[in-house]
């Protein structure tokens, strides 16, 4: 019986700070017709190659570019580019590798309106192509082939941007092709 109380006090605290919010109107920093720019720093984790004499080669860097439909729901949608580098060199050895990530694609996110002039929540999807180089660098041999391949992706976002003046702010962000990225949001 316990329980059943607890679980009907959290679906009414839940439910009533749903309806606080207006879900079909822009946060008061995002508007329609405004330009979104981010340019970040990431954490790719299990993405990437990990273990003995792996090193990160080029951080995970990404820019996204995203327009604020002129409509009556809060929705923005754009384009991302994202791209990062490692290499394995065991130190010894006389060999290689260096493995190249890049993705392109689009993004669609739905702002959500907590009414407070400086936080823009959203969460989106991203739809587009993920390339993978494989480059080695040592002696060639008749069983080495250099990788090279790419293919379609997909994955969702769930980020925030804490704006510190009408145009400049602060992103955070996770979801894919990162798990955690930071970095710089403009807004024009």
């Amino acid at each position: 019986m316990k329980k059943a109380v607890l679980v009907m006090a959290i679906l009414g605290i839940v439910s009533g700070g749903v309806f606080a919010f207006d879900l079909m109107s822009y946060p008061p920093p995002v508007e329609g017709r405004d330009f979104l720019i981010d340019v970040a720093v990431g954490y790719a984790g299990a993405y990437g190659y990990s273990g003995s004499g792996t090193s990160l080669k080029i951080p995970p860097l990404s820019a996204s570019v995203e327009y604020a439909l002129p409509v009556s729901v809060p929705i923005s949608v754009g384009g991302l580019f994202a791209f990062y580098q490692y290499e394995w060199d065991y130190g010894y050895s006389t060999y290689s590798y260096t493995w190249t990530y890049m993705f392109f694609g689009g993004r669609a996110n739905w702002h959500w309106n907590f009414d407070i002039s400086w936080l823009d929540l959203y969460t989106g999807a991203f739809i587009g192509y993920r390339y993978f180089k494989e480059s080695y660098d040592g002696p060639t041999g008749w069983w080495y082939a250099e990788a090279n391949y790419g293919g379609f992706t997909m994955g969702g976002q769930v980020g925030a941007h804490f704006y510190f003046t009408k145009n400049i702010g602060a992103l955070v962000e996770t979801g894919y092709p990162f798990l955690i990225k930071a970095g710089l949001a403009l807004k024009f």
